[in-house]
């Protein structure tokens, strides 16, 4: 009988594979954020009863598609007014300061 040829084995020191290349979208915290409508109502309430208040004030507004530095001018039900004529709406903020 023939005997069959020996295969060469590398040697195997450590392997970290799952903990190098593992990536979820679920972990992203800020999708999972549930702001509370209220609070973000009395913010709003508050921002404009404030004693500085005249015409403009500058806030820093996140919503969910992004977060930027805006002056308010004035509110209406569902939404804010910048001044540069740009729409926020109180169900897109997830919190303003």
């Amino acid at each position: 009988m023939k005997e069959i040829s020996k295969i060469y084995v590398n040697s195997i020191k450590k392997i970290n594979n799952n903990k190098e290349v593992y990536y979820s979208y679920k972990d992203n915290k800020e999708e999972n954020i549930i702001p509370n409508k209220y609070d973000i109502q009395k913010k709003i309430d508050d921002l404009f009863r404030s004693n500085d208040f005249i015409y403009k004030k500058k806030c820093h507004i996140k919503t969910k598609y992004g977060e930027n530095d805006y002056y308010i001018i004035s509110r209406s039900y569902d939404y804010l007014l910048t001044i540069n004529g740009e729409r926020i709406y109180i169900n897109n903020i997830l919190e303003i300061n």
